[in-house]
């Protein structure tokens, strides 16, 4: 009767643990792919002659609690760099240099890098054992970046005048001083365990609600968010 007596408490101690929320503790390495543009694009582009993202490392840190079997809370901190070059044809577009500023249509050469330490904080739900969707938000703090570029072949109209730029003179701004310091936006992903339990593969899309600079900046007419893709993978210790 004790033995059996025991085996029962036991079963309801092993059945209590079952219950109780677990941890989850990652580490992930992987790829951002995408840019920072203005969404939805404006009539003032009239074309993209050419993009190119840069292969950008992301490294990340996250601790997991599941609330159920099913539901759980995550909170990470990331180090992400992201960057992009493009090519665009601009019509009656603003864009202000280090003499003068005004409306061009013409070509439009522009390279952008940034690096942010970012905190994402997401919700999880887990469809299968091995495969779980997520959403959430993340605050990201810009460390360094460039937003540069160059104009050409086309016309510049001050108000005033109109300057002429040539193929071959490329007049060169840089608006990299004038970055907005944080970024912040929303992610949805997947996480998948392809092999066993500690090989954990990701994808996440991340959309910035915030333009890379700020409200009162006047050096090109549009907003320019952050949309990024990014391809991890990881180890679930």
């Amino acid at each position: 009767m004790r033995i059996i007596n025991l085996s029962l408490l036991l079963l309801c101690v092993s059945a209590l643990a079952a219950e109780r929320p677990l941890w989850d503790i990652s580490a992930k390495i992987g790829l951002n792919l995408g840019g920072a543009m203005p969404f939805p694009i404006p009539a003032n582009i009239q074309k993209i002659e050419n993009y190119s993202s840069n292969i950008g490392p992301t490294v990340e840190a996250e601790a997991l609690r599941w609330i159920n079997k099913k539901v759980g809370v995550s909170a990470g901190i990331r180090s992400d760099n992201k960057g992009a070059k493009t090519t665009t044809k601009v019509k009656e577009y603003s864009l202000r240099f280090e003499d003068f500023h005004g409306k061009f249509r013409g070509t439009v050469d522009t390279e952008m890098s940034f690096n942010y330490l970012s905190l994402p904080v997401l919700a999880h739900y887990v469809l299968q054992n091995n495969f779980s969707v997520y959403a959430g938000a993340y605050y990201a703090y810009l460390l360094n970046g460039e937003f540069k570029g160059a104009a050409s072949a086309g016309y510049l109209n001050t108000g005033t005048d109109k300057i002429t730029f040539r193929e071959e003179d490329r007049e060169q701004y840089d608006f990299s001083k004038e970055l907005r310091r944080y970024d912040a936006g929303l992610s949805i992903g997947m996480n998948y365990l392809p092999y066993n339990e500690h090989i954990l593969l990701s994808f996440d899309f991340n959309y910035g609600l915030l333009s890379v600079f700020p409200e009162d900046f006047k050096g090109i007419a549009d907003d320019m968010q952050n949309v990024y893709g990014r391809l991890s993978v990881g180890y679930l210790f």
